[in-house]
């Protein structure tokens, strides 16, 4: 791996881990074992390295909205595209911990962030706007882009809230809780033909009481 590739991946792992308050361009540079000044060679700082996560992450949410329509083309195919979306917010967790901290942080980053809201905003109304085509949701178009924002805050907020009540969940439990919580959300509005394989009413209770 490549010495700024290596630089993101020890950073993204540093902050997932403690915060990005916690870590400085000294704690990666000594993390990877390479002295500050070959770490700023490949960025200027700690700011730089957090930007190119984001456009990361942002470069993610645009191939994902490109390949919604391939991936999913039955209601079944709904939830393991979920699935897929929580796993990236996962990886990337120290930007949806961190979100306010970060939007004050710089004027690039704040920028960044902002359509990275704005594309995830968007990726949520699509996403019920084609589970009303395929006959699945029963959501008038005044509600739509109210149940689809509330999707994404929930989406936004999911992982800084459930690592407050128990920051000793795994990876995979992390993922399916949060998509349990988002069906929770759409259920209400689901046909009668909308029934899941994956998961249950039984499912959703289970978990939400836990």
């Amino acid at each position: 791996m490549k010495t700024r590739d290596r630089i993101l991946s020890v950073s993204l792992e540093l902050f997932n881990r403690d915060g990005i308050a916690q870590v400085s361009t000294l704690i990666i540079a000594t993390e990877m074992g390479i002295s500050p000044g070959n770490l700023y060679y490949h960025f200027r700082g700690k700011d730089e390295i957090i930007a190119t996560l984001v456009t990361e992450l942002q470069n993610s949410v645009v191939t994902l909205s490109n390949e919604y329509p391939k991936q999913v083309k039955d209601f079944n195919d709904y939830w393991p595209f979920m699935h897929t979306i929580m796993a990236l917010f996962t990886h990337y967790r120290f930007l949806f911990r961190n979100l306010e901290t970060l939007n004050s942080q710089s004027p690039q980053i704040k920028r960044k962030i902002r359509s990275l809201i704005l594309k995830l905003r968007h990726l949520s109304k699509d996403m019920l706007t084609h589970l009303i085509s395929l006959g699945k949701l029963k959501c008038d178009q005044a509600s739509l882009p109210l149940l689809a924002d509330n999707l994404l805050l929930v989406s936004l907020n999911w992982l800084n809230y459930q690592t407050l009540l128990d920051d000793k969940y795994s990876e995979s439990d992390l993922i399916r809780a949060g998509v349990l919580r988002l069906i929770s959300m759409v259920e209400p509005y689901l046909t009668e033909s909308a029934q899941s394989p994956f998961y249950t009413h039984q499912d959703l209770l289970d978990e939400l009481v836990s």
